[in-house]
């Protein structure tokens, strides 16, 4: 029996379950699941909340048929600290430690002792040529204990084990990109209920992160204070006219413009910041991930806006599926993109 490996991707809005299988060096498809989240369900930190939380899990992974208990689940962006540190010298292994502790405490609004560091290098020059233009690049991960005690204890009352947790941006990558040296810069969007959250992805590594307080509930109350609207349906405005100009006399649009064009804003400090950084290296293009992802013409309208190749995420792109299922995964392929991921991690 081969091993079934599952993610699980707790959000504001929905929870996201999948469980994939590995036979010889390829990846199958064996079950999934979503349900709507209880409110206010993750964010809150009350015994009674995390209980109907848990409860909803239970459910979820009953519908899908899922039997195994080890999972891997994801940590929101907004909740941890990451970061990449450009500017270190060469270093050796033992050396880095300290300096990434050192290095930490610049960008942690936290003590170190309140979090658990981890960090991946990113690059680090030949150990030969030391001279000054020798470097490290390291991708450093700060989780707040209280967090991963949270969700840990949310697991345990779920009645689950958590294999791993991990970042959401992470596994997102993981799941749209994957380690592939060879596909081009791409700056990855996971667009969120309440965050959304940037990766850019080169040579299979992460090089620049950013998460911003603008998601898609954002997008919703701006809808509902424009149109008078209860929250239930300026949300299934957003979803059916969304950035479309020429419905509605295009008032829909007007009213959901000012919200993304924040989003924009900050989409060219982060391509700016990067390419700035890797001049050598421009994006090539961007890929929208998260339930914001298939909002009706987001796409077309931030193609215009930053003059560059943008796609909806297809997380299903690598993996062995029934071919029955491939239309009904198509239609909401960007909201499992962590999922996903989650699940196509190993070891």
């Amino acid at each position: 029996m081969s091993k079934i490996s599952v993610g699980l991707d707790i959000g504001f809005s929905s929870i996201k379950v999948v469980a994939l299988t590995k036979v010889k060096e390829q990846f199958k498809l064996v079950s999934l699941g979503s349900i709507p989240s209880p409110q206010p369900g993750i964010v809150s930190d009350a015994d009674v909340d995390l209980e109907v939380l848990a409860n909803t899990i239970k459910k979820l992974f009953q519908a899908a048929g899922i039997e195994q208990k080890e999972v891997i689940a994801a940590l929101p962006e907004s909740k941890v600290f990451t970061r990449i540190i450009y500017d270190l010298p060469y270093l050796t292994d033992a050396e880095l430690s300290s300096a990434i502790r050192y290095a930490a405490e610049e960008f942690i609004p936290m003590p170190l002792s309140d979090v658990n560091l981890n960090w991946q290098i990113l690059f680090r020059s030949d150990g030969d040529k030391k001279g000054k233009d020798a470097k490290t690049v390291v991708l450093v991960i700060a989780s707040p204990k209280n967090v991963i005690t949270k969700y840990v204890k949310l697991l345990n009352l779920t009645g689950l084990h958590p294999k791993a947790l991990e970042t959401e941006i992470i596994a997102v990558t993981r799941s749209l990109v994957g380690s592939n040296p060879y596909s081009p810069s791409t700056l990855i969007t996971q667009l969120g209920a309440t965050t959304t959250d940037f990766a850019i992805v080169s040579k299979g590594l992460i090089w620049l992160t950013r998460s911003i307080s603008t998601g898609g509930m954002a997008l919703t109350r701006s809808l509902a204070q424009h149109f008078n609207f209860e929250i239930n349906q300026a949300e299934e405005y957003k979803k059916v006219y969304g950035l479309t100009e020429d419905q509605l006399e295009g008032k829909v649009f007007e009213a959901l413009k000012p919200t993304v064009d924040i989003i924009i804003s900050e989409y060219r400090r982060v391509i700016q910041a990067f390419e700035t950084k890797f001049p050598q290296n421009p994006i090539k293009r961007i890929v929208l991930s998260g339930g914001g992802a298939k909002m009706p013409g987001l796409v077309r309208y931030l193609a215009n806006n930053l003059g560059l190749e943008v796609q909806e995420a297809d997380p299903w792109y690598a993996i062995t599926k029934d071919k029955s299922l491939t239309s009904k995964l198509a239609q909401d392929a960007p909201t499992f993109s962590v999922a996903v991921g989650l699940a196509l991690r190993e070891g």
